[in-house]
Protein backbone atom coordinates (compact mmCIF):
# COMPACT_ATOMS: atom_id res chain seq x y z
CA UNK A 1 0.00 0.00 0.00
CA UNK A 2 2.61 2.63 0.88
CA UNK A 3 4.54 1.87 -2.34
CA UNK A 4 1.19 2.42 -4.10
CA UNK A 5 0.63 5.80 -2.43
CA UNK A 6 4.21 7.05 -2.81
CA UNK A 7 4.43 5.94 -6.57
CA UNK A 8 0.68 7.79 -6.77
CA UNK A 9 1.80 10.99 -5.28
CA UNK A 10 5.07 11.65 -7.21
CA UNK A 11 3.01 11.49 -10.21
CA UNK A 12 0.24 13.50 -9.62
CA UNK A 13 2.55 16.17 -8.17
CA UNK A 14 1.85 18.97 -10.65
CA UNK A 15 5.41 20.31 -10.16
CA UNK A 16 6.77 16.83 -10.91
CA UNK A 17 4.37 17.03 -14.21
CA UNK A 18 5.15 20.53 -14.80
CA UNK A 19 9.39 19.90 -14.64
CA UNK A 20 9.22 16.15 -15.74
CA UNK A 21 6.33 15.29 -18.17
CA UNK A 22 7.82 12.74 -20.40
CA UNK A 23 8.07 10.84 -17.34
CA UNK A 24 5.09 12.18 -14.70
CA UNK A 25 1.13 11.80 -15.73
CA UNK A 26 0.44 8.28 -16.48
CA UNK A 27 -2.54 8.19 -13.63
CA UNK A 28 -5.34 9.45 -16.14
CA UNK A 29 -7.55 12.30 -14.74
CA UNK A 30 -10.49 10.40 -15.29
CA UNK A 31 -11.69 9.70 -11.72
CA UNK A 32 -12.58 5.89 -12.18
CA UNK A 33 -9.52 5.09 -13.96
CA UNK A 34 -7.25 6.85 -11.46
CA UNK A 35 -9.50 4.21 -8.66
CA UNK A 36 -8.65 1.49 -11.11
CA UNK A 37 -5.30 2.24 -11.34
CA UNK A 38 -4.43 3.03 -7.57
CA UNK A 39 -5.84 -0.34 -6.45
CA UNK A 40 -4.18 -2.37 -9.01
CA UNK A 41 -1.23 -0.77 -8.12
CA UNK A 42 -1.64 -2.03 -4.44
CA UNK A 43 -3.02 -5.46 -5.22
CA UNK A 44 0.31 -5.99 -7.84
CA UNK A 45 2.86 -4.68 -5.25
CA UNK A 46 1.22 -6.67 -2.46
CA UNK A 47 1.35 -9.71 -4.98
CA UNK A 48 5.22 -9.62 -5.42
CA UNK A 49 5.93 -9.19 -1.78
CA UNK A 50 4.36 -12.92 -1.44
CA UNK A 51 6.65 -13.84 -4.72
CA UNK A 52 9.76 -13.04 -3.34
CA UNK A 53 9.31 -13.73 0.54
CA UNK A 54 7.86 -17.22 -0.51
CA UNK A 55 10.70 -17.65 -2.92
CA UNK A 56 13.40 -16.83 -0.41
CA UNK A 57 11.37 -19.22 2.16
CA UNK A 58 11.45 -22.51 -0.20
CA UNK A 59 15.22 -21.83 -0.76
CA UNK A 60 15.91 -21.20 2.95
CA UNK A 61 13.81 -24.38 4.09
CA UNK A 62 17.06 -26.05 2.30
CA UNK A 63 19.36 -24.25 4.03
CA UNK A 64 20.17 -20.57 4.62
CA UNK A 65 22.83 -20.84 1.88
CA UNK A 66 20.58 -21.26 -0.90
CA UNK A 67 18.66 -17.82 0.36
CA UNK A 68 21.94 -16.34 0.74
CA UNK A 69 23.10 -17.35 -2.32
CA UNK A 70 20.64 -16.56 -4.78
CA UNK A 71 20.41 -13.15 -2.75
CA UNK A 72 23.62 -12.15 -3.52
CA UNK A 73 23.64 -13.35 -7.22
CA UNK A 74 20.67 -11.64 -7.69
CA UNK A 75 21.96 -8.60 -6.40
CA UNK A 76 25.67 -9.20 -7.93
CA UNK A 77 23.68 -9.48 -11.57
CA UNK A 78 21.65 -6.24 -11.36
CA UNK A 79 24.66 -4.02 -9.97
CA UNK A 80 26.85 -5.57 -12.66
CA UNK A 81 24.37 -4.68 -15.69
CA UNK A 82 23.97 -0.70 -13.94
CA UNK A 83 28.07 -0.63 -13.83
CA UNK A 84 28.37 -2.11 -17.71
CA UNK A 85 25.71 0.44 -19.07
CA UNK A 86 27.36 3.20 -17.52
CA UNK A 87 24.01 3.47 -14.96
CA UNK A 88 26.06 2.92 -11.64
CA UNK A 89 26.35 6.90 -10.13
CA UNK A 90 23.18 8.05 -8.45
CA UNK A 91 22.05 11.25 -9.40
CA UNK A 92 22.55 13.12 -5.38
CA UNK A 93 26.07 14.56 -5.79
CA UNK A 94 27.50 14.22 -3.05
CA UNK A 95 31.01 14.48 -4.12
CA UNK A 96 34.36 12.56 -3.65
CA UNK A 97 34.73 8.73 -2.47
CA UNK A 98 31.47 9.39 -0.70
CA UNK A 99 29.71 9.86 -3.78
CA UNK A 100 30.87 6.29 -4.61
CA UNK A 101 29.53 4.80 -1.65
CA UNK A 102 26.50 6.45 -1.87
CA UNK A 103 26.03 5.27 -5.24
CA UNK A 104 26.47 1.86 -4.51
CA UNK A 105 24.57 2.02 -1.10
CA UNK A 106 21.04 3.34 -3.03
CA UNK A 107 21.47 1.08 -6.00
CA UNK A 108 21.42 -1.67 -3.21
CA UNK A 109 18.32 -0.18 -1.32
CA UNK A 110 16.78 0.23 -4.83
CA UNK A 111 17.03 -2.86 -5.75
CA UNK A 112 15.80 -4.41 -2.81
CA UNK A 113 13.14 -1.88 -2.32
CA UNK A 114 12.22 -3.03 -5.78
CA UNK A 115 12.06 -6.86 -4.94
CA UNK A 116 9.52 -6.57 -2.24
CA UNK A 117 7.27 -3.38 -3.12
CA UNK A 118 8.08 -3.20 -7.13
CA UNK A 119 7.29 0.40 -6.42
CA UNK A 120 6.30 2.17 -9.64
CA UNK A 121 7.86 4.94 -8.85
CA UNK A 122 11.35 3.14 -8.74
CA UNK A 123 11.34 3.07 -12.81
CA UNK A 124 12.85 6.47 -12.83
CA UNK A 125 16.24 6.59 -14.52
CA UNK A 126 17.88 8.62 -11.47
CA UNK A 127 16.69 4.94 -9.78
CA UNK A 128 16.30 1.33 -10.83
CA UNK A 129 15.49 2.53 -14.16
CA UNK A 130 12.66 1.36 -16.77
CA UNK A 131 14.34 -1.46 -18.50
CA UNK A 132 15.70 -3.05 -15.13
CA UNK A 133 12.88 -2.62 -13.42
CA UNK A 134 10.62 -4.95 -15.66
CA UNK A 135 13.38 -7.33 -15.87
CA UNK A 136 13.37 -7.30 -11.92
CA UNK A 137 9.94 -8.24 -12.19
CA UNK A 138 10.26 -10.62 -15.07
CA UNK A 139 13.09 -12.31 -12.84
CA UNK A 140 11.26 -12.54 -9.88
CA UNK A 141 8.10 -14.17 -10.68
CA UNK A 142 10.51 -16.59 -12.29
CA UNK A 143 12.23 -17.56 -9.58
CA UNK A 144 9.67 -18.91 -7.99
CA UNK A 145 8.96 -21.98 -9.85
CA UNK A 146 12.83 -22.12 -10.11
CA UNK A 147 12.85 -22.14 -6.29
CA UNK A 148 9.65 -24.67 -5.90
CA UNK A 149 11.92 -27.12 -8.55
CA UNK A 150 15.17 -27.18 -6.90
CA UNK A 151 13.29 -27.40 -3.36
CA UNK A 152 11.25 -30.71 -4.94
CA UNK A 153 14.59 -32.23 -6.30
CA UNK A 154 16.73 -31.66 -2.55
CA UNK A 155 13.86 -34.07 -1.08
CA UNK A 156 11.72 -31.18 0.45
CA UNK A 157 8.77 -31.93 2.09
CA UNK A 158 6.13 -33.14 0.12
CA UNK A 159 3.27 -31.00 1.79
CA UNK A 160 5.29 -28.11 1.46
CA UNK A 161 5.80 -28.79 -1.84
CA UNK A 162 1.87 -29.15 -2.58
CA UNK A 163 1.04 -25.82 -0.87
CA UNK A 164 3.72 -23.84 -2.87
CA UNK A 165 2.56 -25.32 -6.01
CA UNK A 166 -1.07 -23.65 -5.01
CA UNK A 167 0.34 -21.14 -3.57
CA UNK A 168 2.12 -20.56 -6.95
CA UNK A 169 -1.05 -21.69 -9.26
CA UNK A 170 -3.01 -18.51 -7.31
CA UNK A 171 -0.19 -15.75 -6.79
CA UNK A 172 1.63 -15.65 -10.42
CA UNK A 173 -1.69 -15.83 -12.59
CA UNK A 174 -3.52 -12.97 -10.08
CA UNK A 175 -0.37 -10.80 -10.12
CA UNK A 176 0.23 -10.73 -13.70
CA UNK A 177 -3.61 -9.95 -13.96
CA UNK A 178 -3.35 -7.07 -11.85
CA UNK A 179 0.18 -5.51 -13.73
CA UNK A 180 -2.08 -6.14 -17.11
CA UNK A 181 -5.47 -4.20 -15.70
CA UNK A 182 -2.48 -1.31 -14.58
CA UNK A 183 -1.35 -0.64 -18.06
CA UNK A 184 -4.76 -0.53 -19.88
CA UNK A 185 -5.73 2.30 -17.49
CA UNK A 186 -2.97 4.59 -17.24
CA UNK A 187 -2.46 6.96 -19.90
CA UNK A 188 -0.53 4.56 -22.72
CA UNK A 189 1.73 7.07 -23.78
CA UNK A 190 3.81 6.52 -20.40
CA UNK A 191 3.99 2.93 -21.45
CA UNK A 192 7.09 3.20 -22.32
CA UNK A 193 8.59 4.68 -19.34
CA UNK A 194 8.50 0.98 -17.80
CA UNK A 195 10.74 -0.61 -19.99
CA UNK A 196 12.53 2.59 -21.57
CA UNK A 197 16.50 1.87 -21.36
CA UNK A 198 16.88 5.70 -20.67
CA UNK A 199 19.65 6.06 -18.37
CA UNK A 200 20.42 8.79 -15.31
CA UNK A 201 22.76 10.66 -17.11
CA UNK A 202 20.36 10.42 -20.43
CA UNK A 203 17.94 12.19 -18.30
CA UNK A 204 20.64 14.44 -16.66
CA UNK A 205 21.68 15.74 -19.90
CA UNK A 206 18.45 16.01 -21.74
CA UNK A 207 17.45 17.87 -19.00
CA UNK A 208 20.32 20.70 -20.16
CA UNK A 209 20.31 20.29 -23.40
CA UNK A 210 16.31 20.43 -24.11
CA UNK A 211 16.01 22.91 -21.22
CA UNK A 212 13.42 25.62 -22.10
CA UNK A 213 15.36 28.13 -19.83
CA UNK A 214 17.98 28.88 -17.84
CA UNK A 215 16.28 28.18 -14.88
CA UNK A 216 15.50 24.18 -16.02
CA UNK A 217 18.95 24.07 -17.25
CA UNK A 218 20.84 25.37 -13.77
CA UNK A 219 18.81 22.18 -12.37
CA UNK A 220 22.02 20.27 -13.93
CA UNK A 221 23.94 21.20 -10.67
CA UNK A 222 22.25 19.48 -8.51
CA UNK A 223 22.96 16.21 -10.29
CA UNK A 224 25.99 14.48 -9.74
CA UNK A 225 28.58 15.61 -11.72
CA UNK A 226 29.17 12.16 -13.12
CA UNK A 227 25.81 12.48 -14.90
CA UNK A 228 26.91 15.39 -17.01
CA UNK A 229 30.39 15.02 -17.58
CA UNK A 230 30.03 13.86 -21.22
CA UNK A 231 28.78 17.78 -21.78
CA UNK A 232 30.83 19.88 -19.21
CA UNK A 233 32.63 21.51 -22.02
CA UNK A 234 28.72 23.01 -23.16
CA UNK A 235 27.52 23.39 -19.39
CA UNK A 236 30.86 25.73 -18.74
CA UNK A 237 30.35 27.28 -22.50
CA UNK A 238 26.67 28.01 -20.81
CA UNK A 239 27.66 29.92 -18.04
CA UNK A 240 30.54 31.41 -19.03
CA UNK A 241 27.78 33.22 -21.73
CA UNK A 242 25.15 34.15 -18.70
CA UNK A 243 27.33 35.04 -15.77
CA UNK A 244 27.27 38.85 -16.04
CA UNK A 245 23.59 38.89 -16.98
CA UNK A 246 22.64 36.94 -13.87
CA UNK A 247 24.56 38.77 -11.62
CA UNK A 248 22.53 41.90 -13.28
CA UNK A 249 19.43 40.44 -13.58
CA UNK A 250 19.76 38.33 -10.40
CA UNK A 251 16.91 35.87 -11.28
CA UNK A 252 15.11 33.82 -8.36
CA UNK A 253 16.90 30.55 -9.19
CA UNK A 254 20.19 31.92 -8.97
CA UNK A 255 22.25 31.54 -6.21
CA UNK A 256 26.07 31.64 -6.03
Amino acid sequence: YSSAVISYDFDTAPDKRQHTPAFYGYVPSNPRKRTIVFVSMVFFGAGMLFIRCLTIVLLALLGMWYAFAFIVADLGLYLSVKILRGDFWYWVPFGGHTEMLASLFERIVGKVVTDFTSIVHFRHPYEVGGLCWMLIILLNIGSLPAAMIIYERQGGVAKVVNLAKQLLTILIPSTLAMLVIFFLHIEKKYLNTFWSPQRGKDLGMRAFTEGENDETKAMIFSRSKHLWENIEEDVQSWVETNWSSWEEEKPKWFDE
